[in-house]
């Protein structure tokens, strides 16, 4: 139990941390309104990791077991069933952040649920966070002029849970 616990846990860290860089710098190149926001004020990257951890974010859902009966939605959820949280969708949800469909990189209230909750809550969101920021500042820091390569299709990889690409074509003129 505890090699297979090892075993996801660094699968989980390095997938996500991957797809967190990979999709917020797809998503920044995208909205050029943001990137140049966050080119003109670095001191904004911490945000801008939250905001894009909660725009596009790399654990999609995750499945549980109902620890008691309850009613979500209107339906009924017996004890021990299997639920899946949709994460990627509760970011969205119109009822908790205003214009969700709007990626700003300054969004003040943005307890987004990319990492979890509470007791699955993922331990490694402190690390996952700093590598966002740190590798952020470097990318705009270094390469002023990033776009992506017109020349190469964006592509998703095939995977229901987390949400990433194949690979990410840039130009740096």
């Amino acid at each position: 139990e505890v090699v297979a616990n090892v075993i996801v846990t660094m699968v989980g860290g390095q997938e996500t941390t991957t797809n967190l860089i990979g999709n917020g710098l797809l998503t920044l190149l995208r909205q050029p309104d943001q990137l140049d926001r966050l080119r003109a004020d670095p001191s904004l990257v911490a945000s801008a990791v939250e905001e894009l951890l909660r725009y596009e974010s790399p654990s999609q859902h995750t499945a549980r077991l109902a620890p008691a009966g309850a009613v979500l939605g209107g339906t009924d959820i017996a004890e021990g069933a299997a639920v899946i949280a949709v994460m990627g969708a509760a970011n969205r949800d119109p009822e908790r952040f205003e214009h969700p469909d709007r990626l700003d990189i300054g969004r003040q209230d943005n307890r987004h649920l990319a990492f979890g909750w509470a007791a699955h809550f993922c331990f490694g969101a402190p690390l996952a966070r700093m590598e966002g920021q740190i590798v952020f500042e470097a990318l705009l820091a270094r390469f002023p002029e990033l776009a992506l390569d017109p020349d190469h299709a964006i592509q998703w990889r095939p995977n229901l849970g987390l949400r990433g690409l194949t690979a990410l074509h840039v130009i740096a003129p």
